[in-house]
C-alpha cells in the first residue's frame, strides 16, 4: 500500500481519468475451453477481470460484438456468401505454445495462439449477448469506482453498422470509452482470407486486420461510430500495417474524430516446424500447423517505433501502447515515447499478475526517484531526442571501445565476431583504438559488461 507521500499514477487519455496507466489486455475469454451458460461465462470472467482490477490495473479491458436482427441481414445482403461451417460440439477451443527461443530475463521470448476454428460469424456473437451483458453488470457492481472499462467493440465483414451496434450497447451498459478492433490476426488464419484481402470481397464474419489494413473503411468505420455515442471513441490497429503507413492510417482516424488509438494487437505468424520429427507441428494435438496469433517480447520494437511515430507525426491523438511489455520499465519507456497508457499481455501470462503491481511500485519508486511529481511530466519527453537521420551528431572518431580487464572473463565472444580492433595477446583481450570505429557491436558481443564506449584522449 503506497504511504501519503507515494505519487499517485493519475493519467487522462481521451479526457477520461485513470488511476493508473498500467492495465491488462482482454485475456481471459479467449482462453480455455468455452463456457457455453451466460451466467457460467459471465462469473468465471468477470472474477478475472476483477483480479486484474484487485492487482492494481489502471482500467478494464472487454471485447464483444451486439447485433441487431436488421443489421445482421443487411450484412448478410452485403456479404459474400460462403460455404457452411460448423463448431465442434463442445464449443471453441484454444492452444498455445511457446516459441522454441529462450530469452532472458524470462526464458521465453513469446507464444504462438490460436483457437480452432476461429469462427466469429454473426450468428455465433448473437449467442454470446446475453454472457457479454452478465459480464458487464457484475463488473460495474464490483469493480472499483476508479477504474474504468474500455469496450472492444467488433465488426463483421466490411459493414460499419456491425461496429456501431455494438458500439452504441457498450455505452449503454456503462462503458467508459469504445475502441474499434480492426486489429486481430487471427483471421487471417481463415480459406480465402488472402483473397478475400486482396478483392475487398468478405463474408459475414469478424475480419480484424483484413479491414484494418484498408484505410478507408477504417476512416468510415471510425466516423459512424463516433457519430454513434457519446463517450470517447478510439481504434485498435495492428503491428502488420508498419511504417509509414501507421502515419497515415493514424490520420485518417484521427480526422474522423477519434480521441485515441492503440498500438497494437498481436502479428500473424506461424510455429516453427519439428525439425526433428521431419516437419511435423509442434502444436500438441494439433494435426496441422495453420497461421496464427503471434506475441511476445519480440513485439515492443514495432510498438515503440508505433507510438513515437505517431506521437510524431499526427498531434491530436492519445495513445495506447501494447506489445512486448514484460518488464515495469517497458511501459516507462513507451510512455517517454508519448504513450499515455501501457497494456500487458504476455508479460501477465509468463508472470503472473505481480506484473501489475511490480509495475505499479516501480513507476511510483521511479518518480520519486527522478523527481517527477505526475506521470503526465514524463509521456512524451523522449521525444525531443527524436531526430532525423542526418540531424543526429554521431560524434564520428571522438569515442573508442573501453575494456574493463577486471571484468573480462575472456570468453573470446567478442574477437570471434566482426570486430577488426579487439585481439587476443597472450590470452588477454586488447583493443586497437586506431581500427576502432566506436560502433558499439563488442558492447553486444560482451556479456560480462567489460567493454564500454568512452570519449577518445
Amino acid at each position: 500500500m503506497k504511504n501519503a507521500t507515494s505519487p499517485n499514477l493519475n493519467v487522462t487519455m481521451a479526457g477520461i481519468q485513470f488511476r493508473s496507466p498500467v492495465g491488462v489486455a482482454p485475456i481471459g475469454a479467449h482462453w480455455g475451453k468455452g463456457i457455453k451458460d451466460p451466467e457460467i461465462y459471465a462469473e468465471v470472467n468477470g472474477e478475472i477481470l476483477l483480479k486484474h482490477a484487485r492487482a492494481g490495473a489502471g482500467y478494464i479491458y472487454i471485447a464483444g460484438a451486439f447485433l441487431k436482427e436488421e443489421t445482421i441481414d443487411k450484412l448478410h445482403d452485403r456479404a459474400r456468401p460462403e460455404g457452411e461451417h460448423q463448431f465442434p460440439p463442445d464449443g471453441m477451443s484454444t492452444r498455445a505454445i511457446k516459441t522454441n527461443t529462450a530469452v532472458a530475463p524470462y526464458g521465453l521470448e513469446g507464444m504462438y495462439f490460436i483457437p480452432s476454428p476461429f469462427w466469429l460469424s454473426a450468428e455465433h456473437e448473437k449467442g454470446g449477448v446475453l454472457a457479454k451483458e452478465k459480464l458487464m453488470k457484475i463488473l460495474k457492481k464490483k469493480k472499483p469506482e476508479d477504474v474504468p472499462i474500455i469496450a472492444n467493440t467488433i465488426g463483421m465483414g466490411d459493414l460499419p453498422d456491425t461496429w456501431v451496434d455494438g458500439a452504441k450497447r457498450w455505452e449503454e451498459l456503462g462503458a467508459d470509452l469504445i475502441e474499434v478492433n480492426v486489429s486481430c490476426p487471427l483471421p487471417t488464419t481463415m480459406r480465402g482470407a488472402v483473397n478475400d484481402f486482396f478483392q475487398k470481397s468478405f463474408p459475414a464474419r469478424f475480419q480484424g486486420v483484413l479491414i484494418g489494413d484498408n484505410p478507408d473503411l477504417v476512416e468510415e468505420i471510425t466516423r459512424q461510430v463516433v457519430k454513434a455515442v457519446n463517450i470517447p471513441v478510439g481504434v485498435k490497429i495492428s503491428v502488420e500495417t508498419g511504417f509509414p503507413r501507421v502515419v497515415g492510417l493514424a490520420e485518417r482516424i484521427r480526422d474522423a474524430g477519434a480521441k485515441f488509438i492503440h498500438t497494437f494487437n498481436s502479428a500473424v505468424g506461424i510455429a516453427p516446424p519439428n525439425i526433428y520429427d521431419r516437419g511435423k507441428p509442434l502444436w500438441p494435438f494439433m494435426d496441422g500447423s495453420p497461421f496464427c496469433m503471434a506475441s511476445g517480447s519480440f513485439l515492443r520494437i514495432p510498438c515503440y517505433r508505433d507510438v513515437a511515430a505517431i506521437a510524431r507525426f499526427v498531434p491530436g491523438l492519445d495513445i495506447a501502447a501494447a506489445g512486448g511489455f514484460v518488464l515495469p520499465e517497458h511501459c516507462v519507456e513507451a510512455m517517454m515515447l508519448g504513450a499515455r497508457l501501457a497494456q500487458l499481455c504476455t508479460g501477465v501470462i509468463e508472470q503472473g499478475r505481480s506484473l501489475i503491481k511490480q509495475s505499479n511500485s516501480f513507476i511510483r519508486k521511479f518518480m520519486v526517484e527522478q523527481g517527477y511529481q505526475s506521470v503526465e511530466e514524463f509521456i512524451g519527453l523522449g521525444q525531443q531526442y527524436i531526430k532525423y537521420n542526418e540531424d543526429v551528431d554521431m560524434m564520428g572518431g571522438k569515442v573508442v571501445a573501453e575494456l574493463d580487464e577486471e571484468k573480462c572473463t575472456k570468453c573470446g565472444r567478442c574477437i570471434d565476431n566482426i570486430c577488426t580492433a579487439l585481439y587476443s595477446d597472450k590470452g588477454k583481450i586488447k583493443i586497437r583504438a586506431e581500427r576502432c570505429a566506436g560502433c558499439g557491436g563488442c558492447m553486444i558481443a560482451c556479456q560480462s559488461d567489460a567493454i564500454k564506449l568512452v570519449l577518445r584522449e
